[in-house]
């Protein structure tokens, strides 16, 4: 398969340009749930992104606290070398 045979695949697949944008649109990747198997619940994806976030939020704090934890140890094993 050569390099060109792979560029020709890619042109026919789509026809958007590709370039970079902070709108990044994931839905249609595989394993996404379509449309008509989504909860009717208006707040369902909420729920699904403020867990992630508070999962997010403990992982910074337990870096922070083991990174000061560190330099503690590092403060007092100074101290103990005089």
């Amino acid at each position: 398969m050569s390099n060109n045979t792979l560029t020709d695949s890619r042109a026919t697949e789509t026809a958007k340009p590709v370039a970079w944008s902070s709108r990044i649109d994931v839905h249609h990747l595989a394993g996404d749930i379509s449309a008509d198997q989504r909860p009717a619940q208006p707040g369902a994806e909420k729920q699904g992104s403020s867990k992630i976030e508070r999962e997010i939020i403990w992982a910074v704090v337990v870096l922070y606290a083991g990174l000061i934890a560190c330099f503690a140890g590092l403060h007092l094993f100074g101290l103990t070398l005089g």
